[in-house]
Order: C-alpha cells, then sequence, then structure tokens
C-alpha cells in the first residue's frame, strides 16, 4: 500500500523493533512478575516506538529531497503534495506527546522517549542537520535509533515490573545498541556514498576511504560482541546459547549453499550478503526469550504467538533455508547410495 511506501515500514518494522522487543522481553523476564502481566505495556511501548519511526521516515524523505532529486535518487516524499507533506510527522509529534503523557511519572523513560525524538529531528532538520556533519551524523543515528529506544525497554519494563534498574544490565545494552546501531547507519552510509559524494553531502562515509575503514570495524564489533556475553551472562538463559549455535548454522547454510556474504559493515561486492549478528538479534533472541516464557509459564504462548504473527518473514525465511540445507543432504546421500549400488 502507498502509505506504507511512505513511512518506509519494510525498513524499520522487524529489522529495527525485534531486538527491541527482545530487551523488554528480557528485562520483564528478569523478574518475578509474569511475562504475559505487562504485555499490554510492552504492545503500547511498541505502539510508541512505531510512531517514532514513522516520524523519523518521513522527515528523513523530506529533509533529504532536495539532494536525492539532484543526485537521481528516487524519494517517497516526492509524489506527495509540498502543503501535505508535513501532516504525518506533525500529527506523529502529537502522538508522541500523548505516549509520553502516560510514560510520566517514569522520568527516566519519559528523558529517553524524548531525547531519540530530539536528536532525530536534530538529525535531520536544518539549520542544525548533523547528518551532513560527519561523525556527528554517525552517532546521532545510532544514539536514536538504538541506544535511546534499547535503554527506554530497559527503563520502562523495569518500571512496569517494579524492578530497580541494573546498572550493569542497563550500560551493557546502551554500550551494545551504540555499537550496533552505529554498524547499521555506517552500512547505510557507505551504501550511499556515491550519492552522498555526488550532492557533496559531509556524511562520515562519504569523506573516508572505504579501505581505510577496516580498523574501525574490528574496534566496533568486539565490542559489541563483549557487551553482548555480558547481556547473556545477566540474563542467564541457557536456551540464548544454543540459539547462537543454530544461529551460526543459518549463517554457514547461506554462506555456503547460498553464496552470501557476510559482513561486519560494508559490503565486498555486489553479491548477496547477511549482516552478522543480526538475524540473531532480530529472530533467534526474541524467539528464544519467548519459548523459554512459555516453558516457565504456558500463559506466555500467547505472547509468542503474536510476535510470530508481527514477525513471520525472518521465520519463515529461516525455515526455509533450514529445509534446503536437509534437501541438499539428503540428495548427497541418495547420490551416494545409487553411486554404491552402480559399483
Amino acid at each position: 500500500m502507498k502509505i506504507f511506501n511512505i513511512i518506509r515500514s519494510q525498513e524499520w518494522w522487524a529489522y529495527k523493533l525485534t531486538p527491541l522487543l527482545a530487551i523488554g522481553y528480557a528485562t520483564a523476564l528478569m523478574s518475578p512478575i509474569p511475562l504475559y502481566s505487562v504485555a499490554l505495556w510492552m504492545a503500547f511501548l511498541l505502539s510508541s516506538l512505531v510512531v517514532g519511526a514513522i516520524y523519523v521516515s518521513v522527515i528523513n524523505d523530506i529533509t533529504d529531497l532536495e539532494e536525492d532529486l539532484a543526485s537521481g535518487k528516487s524519494n517517497r516524499i516526492q509524489n506527495v503534495p509540498p502543503k501535505l507533506r508535513w501532516i504525518i510527522p506533525a500529527a506523529c509529534v502529537l502522538t508522541g506527546l500523548i505516549f509520553g503523557f502516560f510514560i510520566y511519572p517514569d522520568i527516566l523513560s519519559c528523558a529517553l522517549y524524548l531525547g531519540s525524538w530530539v536528536i532525530f529531528s536534530l538529525y535531520s532538520i536544518k539549520p542544525v542537520r548533523l547528518k551532513n556533519r560527519g561523525i556527528m551524523g554517525v552517532l546521532a543515528d545510532g544514539c536514536g535509533s538504538h541506544v535511546f529506544t534499547s535503554l527506554l525497554m530497559v527503563s520502562s519494563m523495569s518500571y512496569a515490573t517494579h524492578q530497580q534498574i541494573n546498572w550493569i544490565w542497563f550500560t551493557s545494552i546502551g554500550v551494545w545498541a551504540l555499537c550496533y546501531g552505529l554498524r547499521g547507519i555506517l552500512w547505510h552510509q557507505f551504501a550511499d556514498r556515491d550519492n552522498d559524494i555526488q550532492v557533496n553531502l559531509n556524511t562520515y562515509a562519504s569523506k573516508i576511504e572505504p579501505k581505510n575503514f577496516k580498523y574501525q570495524t574490528r574496534v566496533l564489533i568486539i565490542i559489541e560482541l563483549f557487551a553482548l556475553a555480558v547481556i547473556l551472562y545477566e540474563i542467564s538463559i541457557i536456551y540464548t546459547l544454543v540459539a547462537m549455535i543454530l544461529y551460526f548454522i543459518l549463517v554457514y547454510i547461506r554462506y555456503r549453499y547460498l553464496a552470501d556474504q557476510v559482513i561486519i559493515v560494508m559490503r565486498l561486492n555486489d553479491k548477496p550478503f547477511q549482516i552478522l549478528m543480526a538475524d540473531y538479534y532480530q529472530l533467534f533472541l526474541p524467539l528464544t526469550l519467548l519459548i523459554f516464557a512459555v516453558y516457565r509459564d504456558h500463559q506466555n504462548i500467547i505472547l509468542l504467538i503474536a510476535h510470530v504473527v508481527l514477525f513471520p518473514y525472518a521465520i519463515w525465511k529461516a525455515i526455509m533455508h533450514y529445509s534446503l540445507c536437509v534437501h541438499i543432504g539428503f540428495m548427497h546421500i541418495l547420490m551416494r547410495l545409487r553411486g554404491e549400488n552402480h559399483k
């Protein structure tokens, strides 16, 4: 539908919301309160983040319109009449204020929710427009899309489940979210590098040669994985490690049979690719936490069903790729048996 194209939901619905839900599930599971008892509040938080994501997507297209047209890049907002373009972000701001009203009196969560709106406005809108200010734009995007929202899930779910904030958990989530968020925006900037150079846009990636970014890439993934190790230790759910094994099996299947290169930030060529750890955060971790929640209390099954209904694509894609591996393995065995019979 046209509205989904305008708000670019295909770019953030499953990719950015599922890791945030995983953080919410994990934070709730660290309390004695049943996960299903805070399901409505989690749905409320998810809705508040959806409104923020719509706002970010639309103002990005509005403020990028001039540069996109100059570089010949398509822009989803260009077919919307100029007088109507700001209706969606204005409605989002109003709705966001309503969400903020209900988040109050949780001051920390209010600050984090407001912070994500403010920093993304500064990222896109002139005269500040941090997107056009090198490393500041990278940090702003990483904080707005990942750090503030991830920490919001920790603080708000802690508040909803009457927990004191676990500051080791809070800090490790923040570090992990920053590294993962930086990898995400840098991937986007390097993918758009040629267009940005063409219109003289001062992004971080446009001012650095990709071959000179290998060291920074390694540092980012090392810190991210260290923070993830702390996160998994704090959760202390053995299923998350089993899920890690299953994830790396899937990575190998895609690399071996589908020729999907594994990247940290930048694509090496034009072949299909998979970003390291992305599917673990988006698919395996949230599902694993929900399966554990169902094991602990069968009434949580409704949350698992809802998650699968809302985010089915990655699940079916993984099932298809596992099935492909089984099929290829079966065919190899069959061919070997036939060869031995011919002998």
